[in-house]
């Protein structure tokens, strides 16, 4: 069915994106549903193996999520999860022209919807009647703030379906075309067969498996050399970008020791990097694990290209993985206790585990500094750029944050590895 030109400009809830007429279950409760799903054994199942893991932060231990896991291969087990039916109270014309038609069209949903921040996005998705895996992903901008967002990502995405990217194009989501007018608050695309790297990580003692850690750095490695083996541009300096420090500025204020620290940092840091240079290449620019999505194993898609760059800085993308892998670390082990698995590291420590990572010993360390290493190599840089390149991405990211207490955390963080440069 075809839709009139609805288009709204301000965010959706998407709660009120779903058909009424279905019963859903809710994770891990009504009031604070993370995760919605159709009550659809093949849905479920997917949620089961492809979702469900324990989030960062949360006091229940990993073992029980796990459990919960091996639990819920029972359709039984699923009876008695949370249920939830949505409401057709205070929907937007477009809204409820989108449930219609996702319930006329046959599609069975699963929801994500697990971000705080102030430009917050969920997830749809969409699987066509009787598929086991989803075929469609809806993001829904659920703030205003992320509208502009939703915009901005679809009209990366269009400039990327021309982009020279014959070696991986078959793992790289493409734009897709609903029959309902999608609007500025939804974009849709092809979704990926497979499990983010991120769901694993959290799972039964992934990030402290030397052979499942080493795994993930390899074969981010591997796609990464695809992504970029041809140059797309000159040789051109390394370097901190312009807007690395006007973020810092302005979430540090422009006066102030911190801020002064950390500019000075970021000062010495750029002309540490602009000695060097190499040719631009393709680059993704937000790539970490989250983004990442593996099957048995292998790279088979990535997603969420809205910072690529056609010819941009190709140490961006290492220095990117690395850090957003050492970060999380020790997020499910209490301040000051040592994470399992890496000797190394004590939960809650300035430098976290992006410091155990640059600056540590042992297996894991080793094994992010040979991943850059070798990106660097791969790049005609010295090796000996490896912490300056991963220090430069730490503080990227924490420019680009909107969640003020994240960012200050990754500043923090970028100060005392500065410092100990020096």
């Amino acid at each position: 069915m075809s839709a009139p030109g609805l288009t709204p400009t301000t965010y959706c809830t998407w709660r009120a994106l779903l058909p009424a007429d279905r019963d859903y279950v809710v994770l891990p409760s009504r009031s604070h549903p993370v995760l919605a799903a159709d009550r659809d054994a093949a849905v479920l199942e997917y949620v089961r193996r492809s979702l469900l893991a324990q989030p960062p932060g949360t006091r229940l231990p990993g073992w029980a999520y796990e459990s919960a896991r091996q639990v819920l291969r029972s359709g039984l087990a699923w009876r008695v999860a949370p249920r939830w039916q949505p409401s057709t109270e205070q929907r937007s014309a477009h809204e409820a022209r989108f449930a219609e038609w996702v319930r006329e069209s046959g599609h069975r949903v699963a929801v994500i919807d697990h971000s705080h921040d102030p430009d917050a996005r969920a997830v749809l998705l969409l699987f066509a009647s009787g598929a086991a895996v989803p075929s469609i992903a809806v993001k829904v901008a659920t703030t205003d703030a992320a509208v502009a967002r939703i915009a901005g990502e679809r009209s990366r995405l269009e400039q990327l379906a021309q982009a020279p990217l014959q070696a991986v194009r078959d793992s790289v989501p493409q734009l897709a075309q609903l029959p309902v007018a999608a609007g500025d608050a939804l974009l849709a695309t092809t979704a990926v067969d497979g499990e983010p790297m991120f769901v694993a990580y959290y799972r039964n003692g992934h990030s402290r498996n030397v052979h499942a850690v080493r795994r993930d750095f390899r074969t981010a490695g591997e796609w990464l050399a695809l992504l970029q083996a041809e140059p797309t541009g000159a040789p051109a300096p390394l370097g901190v970008s312009a807007g690395t420090r006007a973020g810092a500025r302005e979430q540090l204020g422009s006066a102030g020791d911190e801020c002064d620290r950390v500019l000075g940092g970021l000062a010495a840091l750029d002309r540490r990097l602009a000695a060097h240079q190499t040719p631009r290449r393709v680059v993704h620019g937000d790539f970490w694990p989250g983004n990442v999505i593996v099957r048995d194993g292998e790279v088979c898609g990535v997603i969420d290209w809205e910072r690529w760059e056609p010819a941009g800085d190709p140490v961006r993308d290492l220095g990117r993985f690395a850090v957003a892998y050492s970060l999380y670390l020790d997020r499910q082990t209490r301040t000051g206790a040592r994470v399992r698995g890496h000797a190394g590291l004590v939960a809650g420590s300035p430098t976290g585990g992006v410091g155990y990572a640059l600056d540590g010993s042992g297996w894991y360390p080793s094994t992010v500094r040979n991943f850059v290493t070798a990106g660097l190599s791969r790049l005609g840089l010295p090796a000996a750029l490896g912490r300056d390149v991963v220090l430069a991405e730490l503080a990227a990211l924490a420019a680009e944050s909107t969640n003020p207490d994240f960012a200050r955390k990754l500043w923090r963080t970028f100060g005392a590895l500065s410092e100990h440069t020096r």
